[in-house]
């Protein structure tokens, strides 16, 4: 059996082809046009299409499995022509909206526990009231996502899943259905919402996208989960207990739970997983406030491997840097608050401010891991993935700041290998397969020495995120200075 995964990640179209007889795997990527924030979902279709076909060009592909992101939004007409483009995640337009419905207690805490979402502007839920109230006609407007457009489109049928609608803000925590109370409390009860199905639903390819990807028409297509979700698969963390830990370009901890679980600060989110319920916490900056700052301090004149030296960790008095370029979501949810550095001197040189920026990142990270423990315990095992270990100091960095052991996931393609065990399970097949299994472990072993260090200087991070709350005269301003 050959399984083709199929992935529109924020930044990327990835494509993997797995084969059960022979275990090899194959993986190709290429960016996506555009910023990743607001996109032509059409457009993102035939890249991802045309991606798959090089992938399985000569292959007699036996089932396609759906990966995409959480969060995103497009309105549709019913021949899935688009009324808007797809607003993915980092989309922050409705940030005055979310900021007045949070000045009421009441209904914030309401919606949290009927939604496990926090009012923020990364929710569909508010997004599509942002668009009504800016004059969008939402009335009998299909509500979908990136990856719910590529199934339609490929198969005819307005279906998500409930992993992926649990991100919507309009899904209810306490069963299976869309949530009609939020709808009326939102002003957006004449949408179109599709069919919610199980993470195992397929649906026949149809001819004219068989035709598009050249493989056979009518093989099954798994209805598409949400990176996140299939992570959790993929690094096979479906354990109460088990933490997965991504830093790429956003940064997320996803913690397995039996039920859902709400965090009285509600600094935390519930979503479902495919196998069950997630406790997490996620941020908007991570790999790409690192992109940032070097784009910023050192342009093209220098690599990443160049710039890895420069970085010391005993360095020390360095600045706070808050990673709120895009928005805070956890703990926070402050999607009005800035970015930037404070408490920076005359001496500080560029790898200062450099360095400061993996810190100040992996104190945010570490900020909303303090919350999810103390909803849910210690975790058992946390696995870490993404761009962070490509940089050594980073990645021990991180270790040092949690001080818990981390072991490094062997999957690369976490979430695509995840759509993949899904497609092998829906196939009847084990999905433990030899060439999807990992390798024996890597760990990320703290160092005790740093504790304190890094213990003091959270404490710094801790006290400059709550000068700079949106709240308080200098989050007021808008912005924080770059270089003072």
């Amino acid at each position: 059996m050959i399984v083709l995964a199929l992935e529109a990640s924020t930044t990327s179209a990835k494509t993997m082809l797995f084969d059960t007889d022979t275990q090899q795997v194959a993986v190709t990527t290429r960016r996506f046009d555009g910023d990743g924030v607001v996109r032509d979902g059409d457009s993102v279709f035939t890249q991802l299409m045309a991606l798959g076909r090089e992938a399985a060009a000569g292959v007699a592909v036996d089932a396609i499995a759906l990966s995409s992101t959480w969060h995103g939004l497009t309105l549709r007409r019913p021949d899935l022509s688009a009324i808007t483009p797809v607003y993915e995640w980092p989309y922050t337009g409705a940030r005055e909206l979310t900021a007045r419905y949070r000045e009421d207690a009441a209904f914030t805490s309401w919606f949290y526990e009927r939604t496990g979402c926090m009012v923020n502007a990364i929710f569909p839920a508010f997004k599509i009231a942002h668009l009504a109230e800016t004059g969008v006609d939402i009335a009998g407007a299909l509500v979908l996502d990136q990856g719910s457009l590529t199934f339609a489109r490929m198969t005819g049928e307005i279906w998500t899943s409930r992993t992926v609608a649990s991100g919507t803000g309009l899904l209810a925590t306490d069963g299976d259905d869309w949530d009609p109370q939020v709808r009326a409390a939102l002003g957006i009860e004449g949408i179109v919402l599709p069919r919610l199905v199980s993470s195992d639903t397929s649906a026949p390819l149809v001819a004219e996208v068989a035709t598009l990807l050249g493989v056979r028409a009518g093989i099954p297509v798994m209805i598409p989960g949400p990176d996140g979700g299939l992570s959790q698969v993929g690094d096979r963390a479906y354990g109460v207990g088990d933490m997965t830990f991504s830093m790429g370009t956003s940064g997320a901890l996803r913690y397995t739970t039996a039920h859902p679980a709400f965090s009285p600060t509600m600094g935390t989110w519930a979503y479902r997983s495919p196998f069950g319920w997630l406790s997490g916490a996620a941020t908007s900056g991570c790999g790409n406030c690192v992109d940032w700052a070097k784009g910023l301090l050192f342009g093209t004149e220098m690599t990443f491997a160049e710039i890895e030296p420069m970085l010391d960790p005993e360095r020390t008095a360095l600045p706070v840097f808050l990673p709120f370029l895009f928005g805070e979501r956890s703990p926070g949810w402050q999607d009005q608050r800035a970015g930037g550095f404070l408490e920076v001197r005359p001496e500080h040189t560029r790898a200062d401010l450099y360095q400061a920026v993996l810190q100040g990142i992996v104190f945010s990270l570490y900020h909303c891991y303090k919350e999810l423990a103390a909803l849910n315990g210690p975790p058992r095992r946390v696995l870490i993935s993404g761009g962070v270990l490509s940089s050594p100091f980073w990645a021990q960095l991180t270790a040092d700041v949690f001080q818990i052991e981390m072991q490094v996931s062997s999957q690369q393609h976490a979430s695509v290998v995840g759509a993949t065990r899904l497609a092998l399970r829906h196939l009847g097949l084990d999905d433990d397969q030899p060439g999807l299994r990992s390798e024996e472990p890597r760990m990320l072993v703290p160092d005790p020495a740093r504790a304190e260090g890094y213990r003091l200087e959270f404490e710094r991070y801790l006290d400059a995120y709550a000068r700079t709350s949106p709240g308080t005269e200098i989050g007021a301003a808008g912005s924080l200075a770059l270089l003072g």
